[in-house]
């Protein structure tokens, strides 16, 4: 992630001493390409890398890290804590802990990578070639679906679509040459005397008396707490940059209650709850609801801001959102092609069973077996560094088989999610996740010491609208996401007797 000798990007500020504020910035791109690439972060690299920095920094301020997003920290936890036998395989759990990025080519070539999730390697059996049966795994660890055993004999890719046919020399999302003004909230702008001029009158400055130019350099701790603070605060510049420790953590979220068409089978949640508190204490689970609770962690947080299209707030990356959709198209080095505005979901890192229909997974690549692994059947020759047009296809390649971690057995036919089934699930209300399978739910009750006559149990059902409220209130809420993400639905619908 960071180089032995790191990377700083100048950054001049413009700051109003008598607020103590930070009112605008100025940066060049390789900056940009950085704070831009937060929305290409899955949830769980972005509560890994930040918990990694405040337990990297945790002498610094001597204080316990805080928690960020919501409900995901618990959800996080979870993973990191449940049996590798709860999964079908060790590898379902180091996908949800260390989640692809969707737009991994482009982020390597970032003056600073914050992804620091290893690079997509390719693994074929070296005991078991019958034939058409060559499978290919991009999962280290993988075992064999024809033979069993492990999958270790490392790949070259050749012919890929990918970093071969990018021309970074003018930078990764947006172009060089120019300077960006970003202000306090995060929103971005082209730099121009028309956009500053626009923008100090609006933010009430008529004109500079009371502000100060000051210089500085960042590195990758302040860019990891641009990150953070991102997610919690309005103000991310002025807290980190003028040390203001006042801020004011910034989230909001209204369940959506009006029911959308539904193109997808709802799934049926039952939750216990307490009558006095009106509050869900837990909600009895199988495998698909905890498989999508689980996905969030392998999703941008910038698909999510698109699914969620201003219906919660979450301090101000949304106007990093907003600033890529509304800039200008010829300002980034691919407008056709730009991934920020819906970064999705890496291949074989979904849920199969995904309530949120526009929350897509990438379709996995077609990968052929002939003179080593190559990509959908066609190689490109580079001599020097130049990658040439004339596509040269190879002789009799061999269609290869995907190993698919989400299966009992490792193909992609069967694939399921990331935990087996059968399988029963208590997802408590601030979505800490823990397996029921051989427990006493006489024992159970017992612990939780809840009056028995103030518990009451409903099915509800869960489905597109359902799913948006339960992602919403899952990175908002930091102690009762199903509460605020379902109980609306319990306060219009009569109790649902459950039959033995």
């Amino acid at each position: 992630m960071a180089s032995n000798q790191e990377p700083k990007f100048p950054l001049r500020l413009l700051v109003d001493k008598e607020k103590n504020r930070v009112v605008v910035a100025e940066s060049k791109s390789d900056l940009i390409d950085i704070l831009f690439s937060f929305l290409t972060l899955p949830l769980g690299t972005i509560i890994r890398l930040v918990s990694k920095n405040q337990h990297d920094h945790i002498h610094e301020i001597n204080d316990q890290p805080e928690e960020i997003l919501g409900c995901i920290n618990n959800l996080y936890k979870s993973v990191e804590n449940l049996n590798d036998g709860v999964f079908w395989n060790s590898i379902c759990k180091t996908v949800l802990l260390c989640p692809r990025n969707p737009c991994e080519i482009l982020c390597k070539k970032l003056k600073l990578n914050l992804d620091d999730s290893e690079t997509i390697k390719y693994f074929m059996c070296g005991k078991c070639c019958r034939g058409s049966d060559w499978f290919l795994s991009t999962f280290v660890g993988a075992s064999c679906c024809s033979c069993g055993k492990l999958m270790d004999k490392e790949m070259k890719l050749h012919g890929d679509f990918g970093e071969e046919s990018y021309n970074f020399d003018d930078g990764v999302f947006v172009k060089k040459g120019s300077l960006y003004l970003i202000f306090d909230d995060l929103k971005v702008l082209q730099n121009s005397p028309g956009n500053s001029v626009q923008q100090l009158i609006q933010l009430g400055y008529k004109n500079f008396h009371k502000l100060t130019q000051v210089s500085l350099d960042v590195g990758l701790k302040e860019i990891l707490d641009l990150l953070k603070q991102s997610l919690i605060s309005k103000s991310p510049l002025t807290d980190i940059f003028l040390a203001n420790e006042e801020f004011k953590m910034m989230s909001t979220f209204s369940p959506r209650q009006e029911p959308k068409f539904e193109k997808w089978t709802n799934i049926k949640l039952k939750v216990m709850v307490r009558k006095s508190k009106k509050k869900i204490l837990y909600a009895e689970a199988e495998g698909d609801f905890v498989d999508f609770l689980l996905s969030f962690l392998t999703t941008p947080i910038g698909s999510i801001l698109g699914q969620l299209n201003g219906n919660f707030s979450l301090g101000c990356v949304e106007n990093l959102h907003t600033s890529v959709k509304e800039f200008n198209p010829s300002w980034f080095i691919r407008p056709l092609g730009n991934p920020l505005p819906n970064p999705k979901v890496a291949p074989q890192f979904g849920c199969m069973k995904q309530p949120l229909i526009n929350l897509c997974e990438e379709k996995a690549p077609t990968y052929w077996y002939g003179h080593g692994v190559i990509k959908n059947h066609i190689c490109y020759s580079n001599v020097n560094g130049v990658v040439s047009k004339q596509k040269r296809f190879v002789k009799n390649p061999e269609a290869m088989k995907l190993f698919d971690p989400r299966s009992p057995n490792g193909t992609i036919e069967s694939a399921l999610g990331f935990v087996k089934r059968p399988s029963l699930f208590i997802v408590w209300d601030d979505l800490q996740v823990t397996p029921f399978a051989n427990t006493s739910s006489i024992s159970f009750l017992h612990k939780m010491n809840v009056p028995l006559d103030d518990l009451e149990e409903h099915i509800v059902s869960i489905g597109e609208t359902e799913a948006l409220n339960l992602l919403g209130a899952s990175l908002t809420s930091s102690k009762e996401a199903l509460t605020e993400g379902l109980f609306y639905l319990l306060m219009k619908n009569p109790k649902e007797e459950v039959t033995a």
